[in-house]
């Protein structure tokens, strides 16, 4: 009797391999999170790509320019500027207040006269070259400062 049911028992059958899909609802959390960090990544990334575009744009013509006149250079900066600042703040800089704006040293504030209405003298005008590509290069970096101050309500 006990070999007759022993007889009748079916072998064990093994189940079938876990799926992973549809996965546990934390793995969709942490997946839904990575997505959206990624995401907002990119959007930074391409931000920042857009903004600093007058920026590449304008030291590309400036490395152009074969024989630049002090008004060339002071031109493409003033455009670069009303990019990044208000037209007003912009408009009204000109001589020594331009050179100050954009940070030039010392030895070619003091001799704006020459630099910017005699003839050309390239000593002086590589040098405004060199300060314009550096300026260039950190005007986003000053504008935002500038705009810190202007909505924490100090001076500028």
């Amino acid at each position: 009797m006990q070999q007759a049911s022993l007889q009748q028992l079916n072998d064990i059958v093994e189940p079938g391999a876990a799926s992973w899909w549809p996965p546990a609802w934390p793995v969709v959390a942490i997946g839904m999170v990575i997505l959206v960090v990624i995401a907002v990544l990119l959007w930074w990334l391409w931000r920042q790509h857009r903004a600093r575009k007058p920026q590449r744009i304008a030291l590309a013509k400036l490395q152009q320019l074969q024989r630049p006149s002090a008004s060339d250079i002071t031109l493409l900066c003033k455009r670069v500027a009303l990019v990044y600042f208000p037209r007003q703040t912009i408009a009204k800089l000109n001589g020594k207040d331009w050179l100050t704006f954009i940070d030039a040293p010392a030895e070619l504030v003091t001799q704006h006269d020459q630099l910017l209405y005699q003839p050309a003298n390239h000593e002086l005008i590589n040098a405004y070259k060199n300060v314009a590509m550096q300026w260039i290069k950190q005007v986003r970096s000053q504008a935002r400062s500038q705009t810190k101050k202007q909505h924490r309500g100090e001076h500028v």
